[in-house]
């Protein structure tokens, strides 16, 4: 599945599905609640694992971090620097290719480590997420950001698939959420619903405490969308996330843990 990753049409198509102009705000405001919920001190390093074309490890850098950025694929790692560079902040961000289920960092690297929709994409995810536990130091914290199983997008969309008769390709049920495969630029790709509650019980057996967790995007049905509707959801998710709706209902979801 790392092939789609490679392809310069994905990181085009993912501009277009998540960086409409209405949602930079929104990803403004939940990047800067981030870093501040995780209590980052002024200059420390912040791992952005799974940086993808770098949008998020360059708004850790413009608030005053030095960033480590990792990424499994060459093109948007690429495209990272670019827009690193871009933003004359290449000497803030280190970038380095890595896959999240094999990485190179001794134990206890990283006080601060972020992880912001990546982990959703990984078919072995138990593998990441052991090896995210296992990098942060004692005392540090790990903030991911993760679809949620249980949200009202989706129970929208089971229905109307329900009724088409159009049902998800075989849906792989797993301790932590429910995963399947779908098509994206003629390549696989795998997606991920976390069951929440699981995934702060597994992090717990491995040392890691949940600390916050709060609303992401109340809804992603925007992607599909076009024009005025599109703006209008656009426009929800940014009051949704001001007002703090429940984190239970949106479709995805900020987790910050601290390690023991």
């Amino acid at each position: 599945m790392k092939a789609v990753f490679n392809q310069q049409t994905t990181v085009e198509q993912w501009d277009v599905d998540y960086y409409h102009p209405i949602a930079i705000k929104y990803y403004d405001w939940a990047v800067t609640d981030m870093l501040r919920i995780m209590d980052v001190p002024p200059g420390a390093t912040v791992l952005d694992a799974g940086c993808g074309p770098g949008v998020h490890s360059i708004r850790v850098a413009k608030a005053g971090y030095q960033v480590q950025g990792i990424d499994i694929s060459e093109t948007m790692l690429n495209h990272a620097k670019h827009r690193i560079a871009d933003s004359n902040l290449s000497d803030r961000v280190n970038l380095q290719p890595m896959d999240l289920t094999q990485l190179s960092f001794a134990n206890h690297s990283f006080g601060y480590v972020f992880s912001w929709g990546v982990i959703i994409h990984i078919p072995a995810v138990e593998k990441a997420l052991d090896e995210l536990a296992r990098i942060v130091k004692p005392g540090g914290k790990l903030a991911l950001y993760l679809t949620n199983r249980d949200a009202f997008d989706h129970k929208i969309e089971n229905m109307a698939r329900f009724m088409l008769s159009k049902p998800l390709s075989p849906i792989v049920r797993s301790q932590l959420g429910d995963g399947y495969c779908y098509r994206m630029n003629h390549e696989d790709l795998w997606l991920w619903r976390f069951d929440g509650d699981s995934i702060v019980n597994y992090l717990a057996e491995r040392g890691l405490r949940l600390y916050y967790r709060g609303i992401g995007e109340l809804s992603e049905i925007q992607r599909r969308l076009d024009g005025f509707p599109r703006r209008l959801l656009l426009r929800l998710n940014n009051f949704a996330y001001r007002w703090r709706f429940p984190a239970n209902i949106a479709t995805t979801n900020l987790f910050v843990f601290e390690k023991k």
